[in-house]
């Protein structure tokens, strides 16, 4: 049975990367905030190269579109999105402060937490801060991804592609995969103080990064190089958290779906609004 249909706006926190194959049609699965800052939605599938180019949108652009909660999937913050309602409204235009804001509240102090409410509340995104000096980036090729994070990986695209008809000419298939390694910044609750996570990012900014160095640099080893330079050396500098979520056949299990950074800390934007 299907939920009713409502039109929300949302700010675009994240777009997952489209899975590439020769039978099924790619989508995105998007999560975001809607405008009033009260709820964080997961949204697919989406087509994202068949949208119209003047409504294609990147990380924190608002977008208008009509949704419906689903009773296919269980997960409280899913909802399917009606492809042809999709409006672009804003490109960006908010401030760093104004970002943080907008994603701040769903901050979770570990993945611990987040599989702890998981059980009891059936939440299945949040964001949680790594510790800074435990962040380690790996490089694998996906040929040497072991068999549970390439079959990770195929259910991000089978759950995407499964309602889909008339295949896009496949994008290309990565050749590498990329991993965070990490401790969560409170791991009073986690099994990571022992055992550092070590989580494939699901960001589909990682792979266009990869691709447009590759063009950019000649060989692979520069290539790989100035990946290490960003996600290793610059981008753990800016406050970088990770927008985790569960996928709807393994409803417990939470993976890297996004990347956030920002000049402005969330801690200490916190800390000034209360003196005020």
């Amino acid at each position: 049975m299907q939920g009713k249909h409502q039109k929300r706006r949302v700010r675009i926190l994240v777009k997952a990367f489209p899975q590439p194959s020769v039978k099924h049609e790619e989508t995105v699965c998007c999560a975001g905030v809607t405008e009033d800052g009260r709820e964080f939605l997961r949204l697919y599938p989406i087509r994202y190269r068949r949208l119209p180019k003047g409504d294609q949108f990147d990380r924190y652009d608002l977008v208008e579109m009509t949704t419906t909660k689903a009773s296919s999937d269980a997960r409280p913050e899913s909802y399917r999105v009606d492809e042809g309602s999709i409006r672009l409204v804003q490109q960006g235009g908010i401030s760093e402060e104004a970002k943080v804001k907008l994603w701040r509240p769903f901050i979770a102090p570990s993945i611990g937490i987040l599989i702890e409410e998981n059980k009891t509340t059936e939440r299945s995104l949040g964001i949680i801060r790594p510790q800074p000096e435990s962040i380690r980036f790996i490089v694998k090729e996906a040929k040497d991804s072991n068999a549970e994070d390439q079959e990770v990986a195929d259910l991000v695209f089978h759950e995407q592609a499964s309602l889909l008809e008339d295949p896009l000419k496949p994008l290309e298939k990565p050749k590498y995969s990329f991993f965070y390694q990490f401790i969560c910044a409170d791991p009073t609750r986690c099994t990571c103080a022992k055992n550092p996570h070590t989580h494939q990012i699901h960001d589909w900014e990682v792979q266009a990064t990869y691709f447009n160095y590759k063009r950019k640099y000649k060989t692979e080893e520069e290539t790989l190089a100035k990946m290490q330079q960003a996600y290793q050396e610059n981008i753990p500098t800016r406050n970088l958290h990770f927008i985790m979520g569960t996928m709807a056949s393994h409803p417990r299990t939470f993976i890297v779906i996004g990347l956030l950074r920002s000049g402005v800390d969330p801690e200490e934007l916190s800390r000034q609004q209360e003196l005020f």
